[in-house]
């Protein structure tokens, strides 16, 4: 599927937005004494990230392959997986400085090695950027 490069800045800001509320909103919860919610939040939250993308993509939905959905919901369920495996963790009183770190900075390092070492990807400015943000964003969210 084609598109443009202003849709898909579009795409990737709202992507990079509503990645790092997720566990943000558990580290409230959690915060709060709302453990118990957890769930409710998740599925709010991914409910509402499902529609918005059937929202966002339903104008070249003719051009959507099977192949590109099946791929967007795997990647949601595995990102659901692990936000709940963090609320679990931080339900059962693993404190935020711990989890995070194991959680979010596992899948950033996970991700970026697999980047560079397995798929000889080259980091460049934006790329660098990212990573540094992603590794801000979670000291922010360790900091108890």
């Amino acid at each position: 599927m084609k598109r443009d490069s202003g849709v898909w800045i579009r795409l990737m800001l709202v992507a990079f937005v509503t990645n790092g509320l997720g566990p943000f909103g558990l580290k409230v919860l959690n915060e709060r004494g709302l453990a118990a919610f957890q769930s409710q939040y998740l599925v709010c939250w991914y409910l509402g990230g499902a529609i918005f993308g059937i929202l966002a993509f339903l104008p070249g939905l003719r051009e959507t392959r099977l192949r590109e959905v099946a791929l967007g919901a795997v990647m949601g369920l595995c990102s659901l997986g692990g936000q709940t495996f963090t609320g679990l963790s931080l339900s059962r009183g693993i404190p935020g400085h711990v989890a995070f770190p194991i959680t979010t900075g596992g899948s950033l390092f996970l991700v970026a090695a697999a980047g560079i070492f397995v798929f000889r990807e080259r980091v460049g400015g934006f790329g660098a950027a990212g990573i540094i943000l992603g590794i801000v964003a979670l000291i922010m969210l360790s900091v108890p």
